[in-house]
């Protein structure tokens, strides 16, 4: 069975960039302000997945185990991350 890599790239880079900004709180621009905080965080997400629009990567056929590994995966780096 084959499915295409747009929701698991998407679901690997959330868990991705969670974990990311869970092990460096740090990298936040403001640490007071939350509004600005968010759009970074939101930017974060969306540049990489925008990318991956445009280079139409995205639309490559991949077997479903395969397809559920990334997501484990990106679940998985969210998690280790604390």
């Amino acid at each position: 069975m084959k499915w295409k890599l747009r929701i698991p790239l998407m679901l690997f880079i959330f868990g991705l960039v969670s974990g990311i900004y869970q092990y460096y709180p740090n990298i936040m621009i403001s640490q007071e302000n939350f509004l600005i905080n968010s759009i970074q965080f939101l930017v974060s997400i969306g540049i990489p997945i925008y990318i991956l629009e445009k280079t139409q990567i995205n639309e490559k056929q991949v077997n479903f185990l395969f397809g559920i590994l990334l997501i484990f995966s990106g679940v998985l780096i969210d998690y280790l991350m604390i």
